[in-house]
């Protein structure tokens, strides 16, 4: 008998997000993969230890399974996020020091290869240069035309960093570039640090200016898309709700304000991708960060999990 199952009932449970249970044969409702990947970052190093922090602070033990209340967009429907959806931690990518070039490589065979389940898919970074290769591996395995909703208080929308042209600060640049996703298909928020020029390549429709324009961008983009890719960059808010990132900035959204913009994306009941990414724990003595990430993580498996049971 192992010695672990002699001590059974001694144990603390194993660690998981939120109590939710791994399913028994089938693909679960939700996969997350963490992507501890940091490499071109060009301010404060660290985020790469983002995936770990995240699940310490979604640990049952650490947070109940309901849906925040911090917006009433499910009109009371509190179901434990444990009793509904099922979910596997896939576990990190094994991406080490490797160069963009690539690690980008890596990380798109992994997301075209998770990308033809059903499976609703969380990644975790990492810093925000892996939005680009997950998207590039979705779009290997999905035909379907891809929205992007872009949640950062940057555009990177830079061609280069320091010479290097795959840099979080180019990430939109390359997405765009590249065409994964259509530029009238991205829409960007709040982008508080975006710069002249850039405002004016992207235009109105990409950088929409306040909340309400926001939201109606949304919904225009969901008609015209089959699939809602949602990134969440944690400096899109305030640094005193979310200190703990590799490039804080003045400024930014609420922890509220970022709930309501994620229940708006999961409303068209297109989303079926979302990251989370520039975490950096290193820096996040008071853990306000990872608490802030915890619940933005929730926000998208309450999303998730409202989406499963009333299809």
């Amino acid at each position: 008998m192992p010695l672990k199952d002699a001590l059974n009932g001694y144990l603390r449970s194993p660690r998981n997000f939120f109590g939710i249970p791994e399913p028994m044969d089938e693909e679960p409702d939700v996969g997350i993969l963490g992507i501890p990947y940091d490499l071109t970052s060009s301010h404060t190093p660290g985020a790469r230890f983002g995936p770990d922090s995240i699940r310490r602070a979604t640990d049952s033990e650490r947070s109940h399974s309901y849906p925040l209340t911090l917006t009433d967009a499910y009109h009371g429907w509190n179901k434990a996020l444990s009793s509904v959806l099922t979910l596997e931690d896939i576990g990190d990518l094994e991406v080490g020091v490797q160069l963009p070039e690539s690690v980008a490589i890596h990380i798109s065979d992994a997301a075209s290869i998770l990308s033809s389940s059903s499976s609703g898919l969380v990644f975790l970074g990492g810093d925000h240069f892996i939005t680009y290769p997950v998207l590039r591996g979705v779009k290997r395995t999905r035909a379907e035309e891809i929205g992007l909703v872009y949640l950062d208080s940057h555009a990177d929308f830079y061609d280069d960093m320091g010479g290097m042209t795959l840099s979080h600060a180019s990430t939109l640049r390359r997405i765009v570039d590249d065409r994964l996703v259509a530029i009238e298909n991205v829409v960007g928020f709040d982008l508080r640090c975006v710069t002249p020029d850039q405002r004016v390549e992207l235009g109105d429709s990409v950088c929409p200016s306040d909340m309400t324009s926001l939201m109606k961008r949304i919904g225009e983009l969901a008609k015209s898309v089959e699939l809602l890719y949602v990134s969440v960059d944690l400096d899109v808010l305030t640094p005193t709700v979310s200190p703990a990132v590799s490039h804080p900035e003045s400024g930014g959204l609420s922890i509220s304000e970022l709930v309501t913009i994620v229940d708006a994306c999961f409303a068209t009941r297109k989303v079926q991708y979302c990251d989370i990414v520039e975490l950096n724990p290193m820096l996040d003595n008071a853990r306000l960060s990872e608490l802030a990430a915890r619940d933005i993580l929730k926000a998208i498996l309450t999303g998730f999990a409202y989406h499963k049971e009333f299809k």
